[in-house]
């Protein structure tokens, strides 16, 4: 029952955060990696068929349920499981998260494959926002987390109504601790999803079943080898897409 909740609340704060965040808030990067492009790019697409320039409420809303709310909920989900070991760094547990997320995974969204860091804009300024934006969510999913979880700590109507909602979100939880590392695996290069989760399963069960802190730190050191190959990938890219700037 403890785990449950722990897990639903967490998922549910990833999912509020990743829809401000990775949805609202990437919307906000996108416009102005599209402003400081100039009026001479203004009507054509990008990588993902936008048009710079224009902002719709449909291409809002497509992000923020298309690519905010699922990075959210994978955020969210991992989050359950790094959290009771970010204790020693409170009150800058959501940046460490952050930066966790951002060096372990960062590449997926700074790609050199794509382009648009280059065609739209300052490349400099578009990492750093990319990159800001991993940051951001780990602040704002340990703040949603800890206010939702002190929330359930209390009685009433309120605190009953979260904490079914927090339920309810286990399901897309449980759905993407499935599906996310089978479809990851199917890339082209499978070893960085296969290994995330085999550590990330690995890392959780040394800590909820309360084994000895060698056994734990043992089964965290697959999830850390698999962030130094995170972060191979993306600091690697970085002077890629610099190139072409």
């Amino acid at each position: 029952m403890a785990v449950a909740r722990h897990v639903g609340t967490a998922t549910l704060a990833g999912s509020l955060t990743g829809i401000v965040v990775g949805g609202l808030l990437g919307r906000v990067v996108m416009r102005v990696s599209g402003f400081t492009a100039g009026p001479g790019l203004v009507g054509s697409f990008t990588a993902n068929g936008n048009r710079v320039g224009e902002i719709t409420f449909a291409g809002t809303a497509a992000i923020v349920i298309f690519v905010g709310l699922p990075a959210g909920l994978v955020g969210g989900v991992l989050y359950a499981i790094a959290e009771p070991w970010l204790g020693k760094s409170r009150p800058w547990h959501g940046v460490a998260y952050g930066a966790g997320l951002l060096v372990a995974a960062g590449f997926t969204v700074i790609d050199p494959a794509n382009l648009d860091f280059q065609r739209f804009g300052s490349a400099p300024l578009n990492i750093a926002m990319f990159a800001a934006l991993f940051i951001c969510f780990g602040v704002g999913v340990a703040w949603l987390f800890d206010r939702l979880r002190g929330l359930l700590a209390r009685s009433g109507p309120l605190a009953r109504g979260v904490e079914g909602v927090a339920f309810l979100a286990l399901i897309p939880g449980v759905i993407a601790m499935i599906l996310v590392p089978v479809l990851l695996a199917g890339l082209d290069d499978p070893v960085f999803p296969i290994a995330l989760a085999i550590s990330l399963v690995d890392a959780t069960i040394a800590r909820w079943r309360a084994l000895p802190l060698p056994i734990g730190y043992a089964a965290l050191a697959p999830l850390a080898a698999t962030m130094v190959l995170g972060a191979v990938r993306t600091i690697s890219a970085v002077p890629l897409i610099l190139a072409g700037f």
